[in-house]
C-alpha cells in the first residue's frame, strides 16, 4: 500500500508539473508575441548611435567568445575601450530603446532599474555574428553601498521615483541618462569576471528620462526616404579592431548609414459616408435625402447617454441596413458595428432609423425592394481615453515640489513628457481634419463592392498645399479609383499645425474603402 501511493504521488507530480510547463509556456509565448516588435520596425527606431555601438560590442563578443588566447583577450578589452571611448566621448546616453529586465527597490524604497538595449538584427542573417549569451544591460546600482559615489539609485519622492510606478518588468522603453568612467571599459561596467564583461556587459547609468514606446504595428507604415537611399554609404566604425600582435584574422565592423525612415500614419476614410444604397439607377436623391435627413434628426437628439458620459470614449461605427419594399414598408432591420460600441449605442441608431414612416418607392424604381445601409459614427473623445488621462495624471504628479516667484518648478522629466503629449494631440486632431477633409468631397452615385480598397500617399506642405500624391495601391475597380480620386483632389487644407511644421511636408497614407 504504501509503495502504491508514492507511486500515485509521484505520477500527480509528474502530471502537474507536464501541465504546469505547458500553461507556462502558451502564456509565454503570448506575452512574447504581443511585446515583441518586428526586426523592421525596432531598425527603422533605435538611434544610429546606438546601433553603432551596439554592432560593434556584438563584433568584440564573437571575438572573445572565438579567442583561445589570454592574450589576445586582453588586447580585445583594450580596443573595446577605446571603440566605446570614439562613439560615446561624453558619456551620455540620449533617447535609446530597450526593455526593462529589473525594476525592484531596496528595503528604503529606493528603486533600481536595469533595461536590456535593443539591437536591430542584421538584414542579412549570414552577418549575424551574436554569440548565444550576449547581451547589453545598462542600469542603476542595486544597493546603497556600491552607489555611495554614483547616486543612481532613484529616491523616493523625485519625480522620476513616481514615474516608475507606471511602468513595468518586460515593456519597451526610450531613456536617456548619463553614464560613468571606467578602468577597464571606457563606461562603468558591474560585471564580476572579464568574460561576462564581454560577452554580456553591465553599464551603469543614472537616468534622467524614461517613457513607454507604443510601437506602432498596425497603423504606421515604414518608409525609406527616396533621397538618403539613394545617398545611403557604408563607413567603418572599428578601425582598430585588428590585434597588432595576434595572427587571428578579426573582420572590421561595418554599418550602413541610417537612412531617414519615416513612420507615416495609415487613416482609414469610407466613401460612403451617410449611407449605401442597393441600386443607384434611379433619381434617389429625394426620397433617400429627406429618410437620411429625418434619421439624422431623431438620432441627433436621442443620442446614446452612455456614449455622451464617456463609458465608450474610443468610439466606433454602427451600420443599419433596412430592407424597403415598393409601398414604402421596411421588412427588416440589420444591425451591425466595430469598434467600441455598446448595446446602447446600437438600440439609438437602430431607433432613429426604425421611426421614419416612408412613402412608396418611385414607380421608376427597377427592383422590388431596396435596400438601405446608413452609417452612424462616433468620433473618438481623446480626453477621455484612459491611457490619456493616466498619461497627464503622471505627468501632473511630475512637478517638483518648489516654486519660485509663485511659479512652479516642472522636472526636466515632465517637460519632456508634456511636450511629446502635445505633440500626440496635435497630430491626432490634424489626422480627424484630414479624415473630415477628404471625406466631404466624395460623390457616391453608384454602387461598388464593399471589398474594394484603395491606398494613397499625400504630402502637405506647411502652408496646407497638397505637393506630393501617389497612388501605392490601385484598386480592382477602375470606376471607384476615379471616384476616389476625384473626391480627394477638391480637398482643401489650411497651414500645418505649429507642432508638425517641422516634418513638412508632412506624408500620411489614406486606406480608402466603400
Amino acid at each position: 500500500m504504501p509503495n502504491h501511493r508514492i507511486s500515485l504521488a509521484i505520477c500527480l507530480l509528474f502530471c502537474s508539473y507536464v501541465f504546469t510547463h505547458a500553461a507556462w509556456s502558451q502564456q509565454l509565448e503570448k506575452t512574447v508575441e504581443n511585446i515583441n516588435p518586428s526586426p523592421e520596425i525596432l531598425r527603422a527606431m533605435i538611434p544610429e548611435n546606438q546601433q553603432i555601438i551596439m554592432n560593434g560590442l556584438v563584433e568584440f563578443a564573437s571575438q572573445y567568445k572565438s579567442s583561445t588566447n589570454a592574450v589576445q583577450k586582453f588586447f580585445l578589452r583594450e580596443k573595446r575601450q577605446k571603440f566605446l571611448t570614439e562613439q560615446l566621448k561624453d558619456l551620455i546616453v540620449s533617447e535609446w530603446i530597450g526593455r526593462i529586465q529589473t525594476l525592484h527597490t531596496t528595503e528604503n524604497g529606493k528603486a533600481y532599474l536595469v533595461l536590456e538595449l535593443a539591437m536591430a538584427p542584421p538584414e542579412n542573417s549570414a552577418e549575424n555574428k551574436t554569440v548565444p549569451e550576449f547581451k547589453v544591460t545598462m542600469g542603476t546600482w542595486n544597493n546603497a553601498y556600491t552607489d555611495l559615489d554614483y547616486n543612481t539609485l532613484i529616491l523616493p519622492g523625485t519625480p522620476l521615483h513616481t514615474w516608475l510606478a507606471n511602468f513595468n518588468e518586460g515593456e519597451w522603453i526610450v531613456f536617456s541618462g548619463n553614464s560613468f568612467s571606467g578602468e577597464e571599459d571606457y563606461l562603468k561596467e558591474a560585471s564580476p569576471t572579464e568574460s561576462e564583461a564581454m560577452l554580456s556587459p553591465q553599464f551603469i547609468l543614472k537616468f534622467e528620462f524614461l517613457d513607454k514606446i507604443d510601437f506602432p504595428e498596425s497603423d504606421i507604415q515604414i518608409t525609406e526616404s527616396p533621397e538618403t537611399k539613394k545617398n545611403s554609404e557604408t563607413k567603418e566604425i572599428a578601425k582598430s579592431l585588428d590585434l597588432p600582435a595576434a595572427k587571428t584574422k578579426i573582420s572590421k565592423v561595418k554599418t550602413t548609414k541610417k537612412p531617414a525612415i519615416l513612420f507615416r500614419p495609415e487613416l482609414t476614410i469610407r466613401f460612403y459616408q451617410n449611407y449605401r444604397l442597393s441600386n443607384y439607377d434611379w433619381d434617389y436623391q429625394k426620397y433617400i435625402d429627406r429618410w437620411y435627413q429625418l434619421v439624422r434628426y431623431h438620432w441627433s437628439n436621442h443620442p446614446p447617454s452612455d456614449y455622451l458620459a464617456g463609458s465608450n470614449p474610443e468610439g466606433g461605427e454602427i451600420f443599419v441596413l433596412a430592407t424597403v419594399g415598393r409601398d414604402g414598408l421596411v421588412s427588416k432591420f440589420q444591425v451591425s458595428s466595430l469598434g467600441e460600441v455598446s448595446d446602447m449605442m446600437r438600440e439609438a441608431a437602430l431607433e432613429a432609423t426604425r421611426l421614419v414612416a416612408l412613402p412608396p418607392l418611385p414607380e421608376k424604381f427597377p427592383d422590388d425592394v431596396l435596400k438601405v445601409e446608413f452609417r452612424f459614427a462616433h468620433s473618438r473623445i481623446p480626453h477621455l481615453i484612459k491611457g490619456d488621462i493616466d498619461q497627464m495624471k503622471a505627468v501632473s504628479l511630475l512637478q517638483d515640489n518648489k516654486t519660485v516667484d509663485g511659479k512652479v518648478i516642472v522636472s526636466k522629466m515632465a517637460q519632456k513628457l508634456i511636450k511629446k503629449q502635445l505633440l500626440k494631440q496635435s497630430r491626432d486632431s490634424f489626422h480627424e481634419e484630414l479624415r473630415q477633409e477628404f471625406s466631404s468631397h466624395f460623390k457616391p452615385h453608384q454602387r461598388f463592392d464593399p471589398s474594394l480598397e484603395l491606398k494613397i500617399e499625400f504630402g502637405i506642405s506647411r502652408s496646407g498645399k497638397v505637393v506630393e500624391q501617389k497612388l501605392t495601391l490601385p484598386g480592382k475597380s477602375v470606376k471607384f479609383q476615379l471616384a476616389v480620386m476625384n473626391g480627394l483632389n477638391e480637398a482643401r487644407f489650411g497651414s500645418l499645425p505649429k507642432a508638425l511644421r517641422s516634418e513638412a511636408p508632412y506624408r500620411v497614407r489614406l486606406r480608402v474603402i466603400p
